[in-house]
């Protein structure tokens, strides 16, 4: 079957000029390191379609012989392979939206949702996969990868598998990610183009000629409201996740992970006023004293038995936080209650003294323990179960530890009386590997307090109406 191609992948699109760039390398790898809305996944698609057009205008694959009826075979096989690859199946919809807006009607022989494929004329097979258990990439040779959000995916999804299918068939490979730390991805990947100013050291970039790197901001993205969406995200996230949201820095994640907080701009002088309206008598690093009645209170939650069970009680007063008071505890057991029925002390009694204080509208509580949970729920307590985004929770953290240029204050306070969540705070540091490099994980230390703190604060504010940079 012969396949007659004029398709211009240009065509009603207006791409800015790192866009175009992409699109006229010949390279055989592309690695896009891209900020924020950049236009990374827009032209991605773009390249990923117009390699496969360049396949098949030089007669890859030929000669071949076609299956005689494609829609009764269960495992045809194409002329052409190529895939898709994402974190996750979720994710993958992001590629199939933007192929979708890219593939020319007339050359779709079949789209088939339930299985992740699309047939194209021709017998070219595009498939959407999903990189969240590496194992299941196994496979025949492919003629083409698009990774997508690549930095996301473990090390061995492209050294245990991929490389080794392109390498079967000679095949290209695409890459479109934001970094995500000095991982895998900057050290294998980035590492063997030519430099870009993405934070890593220039002397280490191998300059493969097989590996072409692009590295563009979100900043050169001139689309209008994006950059008002920006110009937003500068003035209120952390330096640093502006450094890798925006500008795509490698080189951000390192020391200590709230290295906004600092004793004197968050931590103040509680005293309560009136414990029945909430009324709190608030003195400030720079001596400013207010009365703050807070509307509400929230709890976090962290279990533990050699490790410190917590518990914080976290006052809300318009758009601030207030960490009132911690409970911070070792070999203290859930529930303890004696022959006679009495509750002797425990976990259980010391929360429901602090429940009768603050009366907490939720305490978010680790998902780890179901039974813990189940416990307290039985003693009335408001327990909800966190979500535990590691990631997004410490961002969220740190927009509110940034001071803000409008009003020169933080959105999150700490009580002095809160030593251990101060010790925390100044102790909790991003994970350093043997080399000395970081990635954007934190340490599994100094963190009973920054799990609580992270449960309460995220998951209360995760539902608000805000703005996405995903």
């Amino acid at each position: 079957m012969s396949l007659t191609l004029e398709v211009d992948p240009f065509e009603g699109w207006t791409p800015h000029a790192k866009q175009i760039e992409v699109m006229e390398s010949e390279i055989r790898n592309n690695v896009l390191n891209c900020g924020r809305r950049g236009g990374k996944t827009n032209v991605g698609a773009r390249k990923f379609f117009d390699n496969i057009l360049a396949d098949m205008e030089r007669g890859k694959g030929l000669p071949y012989k076609p299956p005689k009826n494609i829609r009764k075979m269960k495992k045809p096989k194409p002329r052409l392979e190529y895939w898709c690859v994402s974190p996750t199946y979720a994710m993958s919809e992001i590629q199939q939206e933007e192929l979708s807006d890219v593939l020319p009607e007339e050359m779709i022989e079949s789209w088939d949702l339930s299985k992740n494929r699309v047939w194209l004329k021709g017998w070219v097979l595009i498939q959407f996969k999903s990189a969240d258990n590496p194992k299941s990439l196994v496979g025949k040779g492919l003629d083409g990868v698009w990774l997508d959000e690549a930095s996301k995916m473990k090390a061995e999804t492209w050294s245990g598998y991929l490389s080794y299918a392109l390498a079967d068939k000679g095949g290209w490979s695409v890459w479109t990610t934001t970094p995500e730390g000095i991982n895998w991805f900057a050290e294998d990947i980035v590492l063997r183009g030519q430099y870009v100013d993405a934070g890593l050291e220039e002397e280490q970039y191998m300059n493969d000629p097989e590996w072409r790197n692009f590295y563009w901001t979100s900043l050169d993205n001139p689309i209008p409201e994006l950059q008002r969406n920006i110009q937003r995200m500068i003035e209120t996230y952390p330096e640093r996740y502006v450094d890798r949201e925006i500008r795509a820095k490698f080189n951000v994640f390192h020391g200590q992970v709230y290295d906004e907080f600092k004793r004197a701009t968050h931590v103040v002088e509680m005293r309560c006023l009136d414990q029945s309206i909430q009324l709190y008598e608030v003195t400030y690093p720079d001596g400013i004293v207010r009365d703050i009645t807070f509307n509400r209170f929230i709890g976090g939650m962290d279990h533990g038995w050699n490790d410190p069970a917590v518990l914080l009680a976290i006052g809300c007063a318009g758009e601030d936080y207030y960490i009132v008071e911690e409970s911070y505890v070792q070999h203290v057991n859930v529930l303890v209650v004696n022959d006679s029925g009495q509750m002797e002390d425990c976990l259980v009694k010391r929360y429901l003294e602090m429940h009768s204080r603050y009366h907490f509208d939720e305490i978010w509580a680790d998902p780890s323990e179901p039974e813990y949970i189940s416990t307290y729920r039985k003693y009335d307590l408001p327990i909800k179960e966190a979500d535990n985004a590691i990631g997004p929770g410490i961002r969220e953290v740190s927009t509110l530890y940034k001071v803000k240029d409008g009003t020169g204050r933080p959105n999150l306070y700490v009580n002095r009386e809160c030593k251990s969540e101060i010790k925390e705070t100044e102790n909790y540091k991003w994970k350093e590997n043997r080399d000395g490099q970081h990635s954007e994980e934190a340490e599994d230390k100094n963190n009973h307090t920054q799990d609580s703190k992270r449960y309460a604060l995220y998951n209360d504010r995760k539902d608000e109406e805000g703005f996405s940079f995903g």
